[in-house]
């Protein structure tokens, strides 16, 4: 069952006597109901826009949105039953976590206080907040008071969930720790929920499927292996991984490969014919290094041991742009050392060089 629903959503920002700005041009997308979707894209790509329209915080200037089959467009954000954990948590200082858990029911008429305690005691359980009901804002860490950000959407039992950037503020050991609770909490009940982030692990981890955006718009729509996978475009292709993926401009030689500079080629995923201006993508665990003599001949600039694994940054001979590859945490390599390295062609991404649209 189709849980939401955007059909072309659009927003424009206008100023007198200045030209409108698209910051959401056309969005259409089809949640399932218990699906998480991430929205993930740079700063400024339209997604926080997307999602306060959704919640109502935001007119719409064009298209429509659809709750479970029916058009919340023309409704107040109090009559859309939408949940919402922000990005600063949005606490009341003055009051108790469970006074904060309990603020929005009362507000929405849920007077009966055997009613509303239940409720605030139920969902503090589910989120680890029962040690800490009595507890205020100012003494609670990051991650509790993302916690209680959570919990206070989850207690309307909303139609569609919406995180805006809930990890953002937590450090390294909180952000593991609050996204494992996070998925575990989201699947446990199952509500449909939108993740707004630019943290692409956070998106990777979590959702079910990822819309990549740019600009207002969508730039691939898929699991998170197809977006690793199979990126449609360069854009998409850059944005997501870590260790970021290598491109390498270069010239189709209508033999299977590439010609990245006098001496190297590369052997490309799919047929390009000859001439066609070219971007090839690399990612640093698709690339080994070898002893064969049709290695491609490279340079080393500098290598990381990381422990568990080594990170090369290497000059290939006549190519402008640095390939970063991945080693083995046994490897060690030296600066100006020459070695020779190997991509299989079944992990080699090509781009068209001017769309910047996958060729796979």
């Amino acid at each position: 069952m189709t849980e939401l629903e955007l059909r072309d959503l659009r927003k424009t920002y206008r100023a007198r006597g200045r030209p409108g700005v698209d910051a959401v041009r056309g969005l259409d997308l089809a949640l399932r109901s218990g699906e998480l979707l991430g929205l993930l894209g740079p700063s400024g790509c339209g997604k926080s826009t997307t999602l306060r329209m959704i919640a109502g915080l935001e007119s719409v200037t064009g298209g429509d949105i659809l709750v479970g089959g029916d058009s919340v467009v023309e409704r107040p954000a109090q009559q859309r039953n939408i949940g919402v954990a922000f990005e600063n948590y949005a606490l009341y200082p003055p009051l108790s976590v469970a006074e904060n858990l309990a603020f929005g029911l009362k507000a929405r008429g849920r007077k009966a206080r055997g009613d509303v305690d239940r409720k605030v005691t139920e969902i503090a359980g589910r989120v680890g907040l029962t040690d800490l009901l009595d507890a205020r804002p100012a003494g609670l860490s990051s991650g509790q008071k993302q916690r209680v950000s959570l919990a206070r959407a989850l207690i309307r039992e909303p139609d569609v969930l919406l995180l805006d950037e809930p990890l953002s503020h937590l450090d390294a050991a909180q952000r593991d720790t609050t996204r494992r609770e996070l998925k575990r909490i989201q699947k446990d009940l199952g509500h449909t929920t939108i993740l707004v982030t630019h943290d692409q692990e956070e998106a990777l981890s979590l959702a079910d499927r990822i819309a990549v955006m740019k600009d207002g718009v969508i730039q691939q729509l898929g699991t998170p292996y197809e977006i690793y996978d199979s990126p449609a475009n360069v854009f998409v292709a850059d944005f997501v991984g870590e260790p970021a993926i290598t491109l390498l401009p270069g010239i189709a030689t209508g033999d299977g490969r590439a010609r990245l500079s006098d001496s190297v080629r590369i052997a490309l995923p799919v047929p390009v014919e000859q001439g066609r201006e070219v971007v090839v993508g690399i990612r640093p665990e698709d690339v080994r290094l070898t002893t064969a003599e049709d290695g491609l001949p490279a340079r080393v600039v500098a290598h990381e041991p990381l422990l568990e694994s080594g990170l090369a940054t290497l000059a290939l001979d006549g190519v402008e742009r640095h390939l970063v590859v991945l080693t083995d945490p046994e490897v060690r390599l030296t600066h100006d050392e020459r070695v020779r390295v190997a991509a299989d062609p079944r992990h080699t991404h090509v781009f068209d060089a001017e769309t910047g649209d996958s060729l796979r």
